[in-house]
C-alpha cells in the first residue's frame, strides 16, 4: 500500500504561545492549535468507532485532529462521530493536514525541551 506523505513549504513560522499555536496553511488559512486533555485520544477513538479504531493507520491519522481547535479563528470541536471525523479531514485537505502536522511539532518540540532541563 502507497503511504501518503504531505509536505506544505509556504507561509509563515508558526508561533507557539503556552499551549496554543497558529500555524499558516498554504491556502492562506490559519489553524489555531491547542495542546489535548487526557481524555482527547480517548474521546477521539470512541468517535470513529470499533472497526475503524482497530486500524492502527487509521488511528494514527486521525489523532492529530485533537490538537484542532479553531480554522480561521473559527472553533472545530473534537469530531464525535466517524462521519465528523472525515468530514474535518476533507475540510483541511492534504495542505491543511499538513500545517496540522507542523504545528503539532511545535508542542513535541516543546516536551523535548523540557524534558532536557530535567
Amino acid at each position: 500500500m502507497t503511504e501518503l506523505n504531505v509536505t506544505e513549504t509556504s507561509g509563515t513560522a508558526p508561533v507557539l504561545n503556552g499551549d496554543t499555536a497558529v500555524v499558516d496553511v498554504a491556502d492562506g488559512r490559519k489553524l489555531t492549535l491547542t495542546y489535548p486533555g487526557p481524555l482527547a485520544q480517548y474521546e477521539l477513538v470512541l468517535a470513529i468507532g470499533n472497526e475503524a479504531a482497530e486500524n492502527t493507520r487509521f488511528v494514527n491519522m486521525c489523532l492529530p485532529l485533537i490538537y484542532l481547535s479553531a480554522i480561521d479563528e473559527t472553533p472545530v470541536h473534537l469530531p464525535t462521530t466517524l462521519l465528523q471525523v472525515k468530514a474535518l479531514i476533507g475540510r483541511l485537505g492534504h495542505k491543511g493536514l499538513a500545517a496540522l502536522t507542523k504545528g503539532i511539532k511545535l508542542f513535541d518540540d516543546k516536551e523535548d525541551r523540557e524534558a532536557a532541563k530535567k
